[in-house]
């Protein structure tokens, strides 16, 4: 008797049992073992990274087209802009008067040396930045509307601390003056006179859509070029120039420089918005 109910009940599951183990190892997603499920775990979790990065780069996408139809609007006066911008954030201007201060008391010699390696440590680093622009973008996943509200609020808080820094009752205290002037290359001539934090911001976007809409890389760089050798002719005549521009009048244009950057601040802060809600409409729409 129980030799017959022994033989009917593996009778009754077998069937079943053979079925359940067929559909289950057509589908990849059932594991038997702590190894194979651990297998499929990180499976599941390669394809989730996958799917998240493949929306974020079709939203990437979506805001290279936006931007493109921006530019068919607003962009007869782009690269004239660009050139004001890089000349405002990287330019001599700022530079003039903090050079000549570092080198009061240098030789004309231990000017050139300062002045040479400077321009050549700022060019190499600011198109070190330009070139990984587009790497940085792909490998952290960012989109440019973050890029720009970022650069946007970089450039926005230290054109206020520029600005605010003209009508400050209180006396600034001056640069120290170095013995030996060389030890000033890294900071503070190259970092932050030469290459501002918002210049480095401002580069890194401009690289990043320039590659990514019509790839006018060369004339980005070209750009850069025609600005570092400026600031590396205004390192060498920093004196002579300060004689023609009273330390008044470089006030005054650092005054104006800040309020035009602020205005550009906000202006990017507002495009990096505009943009995320462009992307986020045509998403919706979809």
């Amino acid at each position: 008797m129980w030799g017959s109910l022994t033989i009917f009940t593996l009778d009754s599951f077998a069937q079943p049992l053979q079925e359940f183990v067929r559909i289950d190892s057509v589908d990849n997603n059932i594991c038997w073992t702590v190894d194979e499920c651990k297998i499929v775990s990180k499976r599941d979790e390669n394809n989730d990274l996958i799917l998240e990065e493949t929306d974020l780069n079709n939203i990437i996408e979506h805001q290279i087209r936006f931007i493109q139809d921006l530019r068919k609007i607003y962009g007869k006066d782009y690269w004239s802009r660009l050139t004001i911008i890089l000349f405002m954030t990287i330019g001599p201007i700022k530079i003039i008067p903090v050079f000549a201060r570092l080198t009061q008391n240098a030789s004309k010699q231990v000017i050139i040396k300062l002045a040479t390696r400077s321009f050549a440590l700022s060019t190499l680093s600011i198109l070190t930045v330009a070139l990984a622009s587009e790497n940085i973008l792909n490998k952290y996943i960012i989109s440019l509307s973050s890029l720009i509200v970022a650069a946007g609020i970089v450039l926005f808080l230290i054109s206020l601390k520029m600005l605010l820094q003209q009508y400050d009752n209180q006396k600034n205290n001056p640069l120290p003056i170095p013995e030996n002037p060389l030890t000033a290359l890294i900071s503070p001539l190259t970092f932050p006179t030469i290459l501002t934090p918002q210049g480095i911001a401002l580069v890194m976007i401009s690289m990043t859509i320039a590659q990514r809409l019509d790839n006018n890389v060369d004339k980005i760089l070209g750009l850069i070029m025609v600005v570092m050798i400026l600031n590396l002719l205004s390192m060498l005549d920093a004196r002579q120039i300060l004689t023609v521009l009273q330390p008044i009048l470089l006030q005054i244009l650092n005054l104006i420089l800040s309020i035009i950057q602020l205005a550009l601040a906000i202006s990017f802060m507002f495009s990096g918005i505009t943009l995320q809600i462009l992307t986020i409409n045509y998403i919706l729409k979809q």
